[in-house]
């Protein structure tokens, strides 16, 4: 039954992102690159060549992925490494789908880049003596997204930490980004804002007293393109959320709330909502593009060539 249930989930995302298509106007074109990066990417990512650099040890990238995503998550880090010319270990969270063969092809392809798969990362999470009670409790039942900070503040001791989503590419040189990475800003923190509505963090009277919350403006970030400092970034964070969250840790935004307490209590800085977007066409202003999932058929309709073929002229 849940293998019927996922089959007709994925139906329904396909023909919503066909009808999304043709209703904004993507003529005939825009139509075999969409099926090609939809549907073939598998097959693309085993023709990619090789991105091979010495990686530095102080900056991770971390990114949670689905197997059937993995030509989005090629297409993240090519663009990535190629326009930001940061060197970071890679570091893909396994959802619970992803199998070794697709971790060897995505590694083959990308030098310094590891899989960490759910099994053996909760194996080792679980493992930690002094994780607090709330947290693994968290660890056990929460969303899959709320893994990723949970195991990141458990296994790294990177400096530099960039938590990014599979479905964002670059056209441009991140110049806040670099410059924060190498430690040229005086801020604690980077993150993406969102340009329509806001986020309901969803925090008891005490914990939005204690940080402000509506001050800050935390209501305005998107959690999938966050850049930290390390050494800002701990367990206690966590476990305090945990604490006086009105969001259970299993809903699909506990992540996200999650990064906004902890913005919350940093100097963070939000990214230009012209050079890095999540609505709108690719200016000239435009640095980088997040194709969230109602716009992620532009993702495959333009978004990926227009990049490949942008390095590809310049190398």
């Amino acid at each position: 039954m849940k293998e019927i249930i996922k089959k007709f989930s994925g139906l329904k995302t396909e023909l919503f992102f066909i009808r999304r298509l043709l209703s904004e106007g993507y003529g005939p074109r825009y139509w075999w690159p969409y099926i090609k990066n939809r549907f073939f990417g598998r097959f693309l990512l085993s023709r990619l060549t090789r991105y091979e650099y010495v990686a530095d040890p102080e900056v991770e990238l971390h990114s949670i992925c689905q197997k059937k995503d993995i030509w989005m998550l090629a297409c993240m880090l090519r663009s990535f490494l190629f326009y930001s010319k940061l060197r970071p270990k890679v570091i893909i969270h396994d959802d619970g789908s992803f199998d070794r063969k697709s971790a060897e092809l995505i590694e083959s392809k990308f030098a310094n880049t590891e899989v960490w798969f759910l099994k053996e990362r909760t194996q080792k999470v679980m493992a930690i003596s002094d994780l607090p009670d709330i947290v693994r409790k968290a660890r056990i039942e929460g969303h899959k997204f709320l893994f990723r900070p949970i195991d990141v503040l458990a296994l790294s001791n990177a400096k530099k930490l960039i938590f990014h989503d599979t479905d964002i590419l670059y056209y441009k040189s991140p110049i806040e980004l670099i410059d924060f990475v190498n430690g040229k800003m005086d801020y604690d923190a980077l993150v993406q804002k969102i340009t329509v509505g806001s986020f309901d963090v969803m925090m008891d009277e005490y914990y939005n007293q204690k940080y402000n919350l509506e001050e800050k403006l935390v209501k305005y970030i998107n959690g999938g393109y966050v850049i930290l400092n390390g050494g800002k970034f701990k367990m206690d964070q966590m476990a305090e959320y945990l604490e006086h969250s009105k969001r259970l840790p299993e809903d699909y935004f506990s992540e996200m709330g999650f990064f906004a307490c902890v913005l919350s209590q940093l100097n963070f800085k939000f990214l230009s909502t012209e050079e890095y977007i999540i609505k709108g066409p690719l200016t000239d202003k435009v640095v980088m593009k997040h194709y969230t999932s109602p716009r992620r058929y532009e993702m495959f309709a333009y978004g990926i060539d227009k990049v490949r073929q942008a390095i590809k002229n310049t190398t």
